[in-house]
Formats: structure tokens, C-alpha cells, sequence
């Protein structure tokens, strides 16, 4: 599909090119423009083709498999409220707003504003790793089998904990 799409792009940029060097150049230069910029077109393609081929596509389950377990690397870390440092210490909302912002992902620093990104799953029984586990004041990243990692107090700080230890107010994903 993307050598497709640069072909159509090469074809209208030799078009281009043949229109403006035949008002310009004579016939004979003409023809050597033409040929370069073909040859340098079906070049291009195939580095894209090569480069397309050799980047490694993450399928979604790949990728939250993948935000758990940078999520869990922070555990033991601690909890501060206000805190955005996945190292130095963040609340429940600024540790899951780190953790996915290492992926590319911009979510609010809001455990109630969270409730409301991504999409609804409805309950846990349908949850999957990396999913948001939304709580009254508190939110949570869903690492499977039940469980959650979530900075939960001062006390205990970055840690796992049963994902049903509070009743959840929403389940929502953002893969």
C-alpha cells in the first residue's frame, strides 16, 4: 500500500517535471531529467518498502503488555501528592500521566478527569493490561490476573495491590 502511494506520488512528480522541461529544457535534456527522476523515484520506493518492512509493527496487546511493565518497574518508588516523578515520587494521577507519556500518550493530571479518556470497558471482568482502573479520587493501571499498579499513599507508595480492593467507577482504555 505504501509503494502504491509513492508510486502515485512519483508519477505526479514526474508529470510535473515533464510538463515545466518541456517549456524549459530542450528535448534531449529533457529526456535525461526524466530518466533521473524516475530512477531516482523507483529508489525511493524501494527504500521505503525496505524501511517499512524492517520497522517492527507492535500489535496492541504487544503495546500494553509493554506500558505494564514500564508501569511496574516504578514499584517501591514513592508516593507525592502532586507528583509527577515516575522516580522521585508522583501521585496516583502524575505516576499513570508519566507512565503514558513515555508512550506518546498525553492524559490529564486529574484522577477524575482520567474517567473520561480513552473508552468505556464497562467492568473489570473486562479489562486488560494497561487499561485505567478509575476509583473515586484515585486511578490505577490494570497489569492483568485482578491486579493493579497505582501510587497508592505516602505511606506504601508505587505498589500492586487486588484491583477490586475499592469498588472501580470506570474501566477505560486508551489502546
Amino acid at each position: 500500500m505504501l509503494k502504491n502511494k509513492m508510486k502515485k506520488l512519483i508519477c505526479g512528480m514526474t508529470m510535473c517535471i515533464t510538463v515545466c522541461s518541456q517549456m524549459i529544457f530542450p528535448q534531449t535534456a529533457f529526456a535525461a531529467t526524466k530518466a533521473a527522476v524516475e530512477k531516482a523515484g523507483e529508489a525511493f520506493v524501494a527504500g521505503m518498502t525496505e524501511t517499512a518492512e524492517a520497522e517492527e509493527v507492535l500489535s496492541e496487546e504487544e503495546l500494553r503488555q509493554q506500558i505494564v511493565d514500564f508501569a511496574l518497574q516504578f514499584e517501591g518508588n514513592p508516593y507525592v501528592y502532586g507528583g509527577t516523578s515516575l522516580t522521585n515520587g508522583a501521585d496516583c494521577s502524575g505516576f499513570v500521566m508519566s507512565v503514558y507519556k513515555n508512550f506518546g500518550v498525553s492524559l490529564p493530571h486529574s484522577s477524575t478527569s482520567d474517567r473520561y479518556v480513552g473508552y468505556n470497558v464497562g467492568s473489570l471482568a473486562n479489562a486488560q493490561p494497561g487499561d485505567l482502573v478509575c476509583y473515586s479520587g484515585h486511578v490505577a493501571i490494570y497489569i492483568g490476573g485482578g491486579q493493579i499498579v497505582h501510587a497508592s499513599t505516602e505511606a506504601t507508595g508505587i505498589k500492586i495491590s487486588n484491583a477490586s480492593y475499592r469498588t472501580p467507577v470506570a474501566i477505560r482504555r486508551i489502546f
